[in-house]
């Protein structure tokens, strides 16, 4: 087993990255390479790659997808898709993860002339990253955890039904029922040429109910940049059955319409927005329920909020998931001194 830094482009690791993703059963979509290959041309501005790539011979097992960026003096590493995911991790096959970790570690710490801090960012449970920086030696700050809800899914609805209180347990199916009975409907767009319309209606939902509602959207979620990788992400992972478009009529007008991912283990609920004229009808509670249901239906075994502890999520009785956050430094002079920044930052939030 051997590592390396990558620094050239993408494709030539494509192919050997969707296997790792393939046969890693909890990884998410957020690490997958079509998510990377989204991400790249709209967040990879003024940065350059730094992917950890770990072989045996010839053949990759184990991948730490990371760039380099210049932010004033410092050279930072940053995982690749983090900002607008909500995951990052390693990729290897189970039974080699915690080797894998260790040479991404150790080949961080053999370049530590490289790179002065690594943001590292809302590592899921049983991510072997955090044994393998110490392991390496590697300098940590830890940042308080990053909240990620989510529901562990039972073998069906009705049981997931007899979990909450009997008033939520009427009020989520007096919601589904709109959907049943067809007082909404609900189509899935898939089709390629669909999709960028379907996007722009996405976008402009989302705008109008927050501005509706009085409150400050997400500057990001604004961006020309950002729905422009929404709607290559979705080119690109819809034909991998890893993400949705949904939108939501009634009287054959598009009222609402919702972004998600999927794997075979989990629903990602990702962003969404509805017609503010029709807040009565509930549509966002009609999209999480029957992600619920048809999650438990195709045997997915959570249904993740993803990161933020929004009330509404712990109302579908939603537990906390800590993603662990940090700042790991090289143990250079100037990674001293972003440590050290980053703990005055942290005591200044508290």
């Amino acid at each position: 087993m051997h590592a390396h830094v990558h620094r050239g482009p993408l494709e030539p690791l494509l192919e050997g990255w969707a296997r790792l993703h393939a046969g890693q059963p909890d990884a998410t979509p957020f690490t997958s390479p079509g998510w990377a290959e989204a991400w790249w041309p709209h967040f990879a501005t003024n940065a350059e790659p730094f992917l950890v790539v770990v072989r045996e011979g010839d053949e990759l097992i184990g991948l730490g997808a990371l760039v380099r960026r210049r932010k004033g003096p410092l050279r930072i590493l940053e995982p690749v898709g983090m900002e607008p995911g909500d995951y990052w991790d390693v990729l290897a096959a189970p039974a080699r993860r915690a080797d894998v970790g260790q040479a991404v570690g150790a080949e961080l710490r053999r370049r530590c002339g490289e790179w002065d801090a690594w943001l590292l960012r809302c590592l899921p449970p049983g991510s072997p990253v955090e044994a393998a920086i110490d392991h390496a030696g590697l300098k940590v700050f830890a940042l308080p955890p990053v909240t990620a809800p989510a529901l562990v899914l039972p073998e069906t609805f009705d049981a997931y039904l007899a979990s909450l209180s009997s008033s939520h347990r009427q009020n989520l199916r007096r919601h589904l029922r709109r959907l049943d009975d067809g007082e909404v409907e609900l189509r899935e767009v898939t089709d390629s040429d669909a999709l960028g319309p379907a996007i722009g209606r996405w976008h402009e939902l989302r705008r109008r109910q927050w501005e509706s509602a009085g409150r400050e959207i997400s500057s990001l979620h604004l961006a020309p940049h950002f729905t422009g990788f929404v709607l290559d992400c979705v080119q690109t992972l819809i034909p991998r059955g890893q993400a949705l478009v949904w939108e939501f009529t009634r009287h054959g007008e598009v009222i609402g319409a919702y972004v998600n991912f999927v794997d075979p283990e989990a629903f990602y609920w990702y962003l969404g927005g509805f017609d503010p004229r029709h807040t009565k009808l509930g549509l966002g509670k009609i999209a999480i329920g029957h992600g619920i249901r048809t999650s438990i239906e195709a045997g997915r075994r959570r249904f993740d909020f993803g990161r933020g502890a929004e009330p509404y999520k712990y109302w579908y009785g939603a537990v906390d998931r800590p993603l662990a956050t940090s700042v790991v430094g090289s143990g250079r002079t100037r990674s001293r001194a972003a440590l050290l920044a980053a703990a005055v930052r942290a005591r200044r939030a508290a």
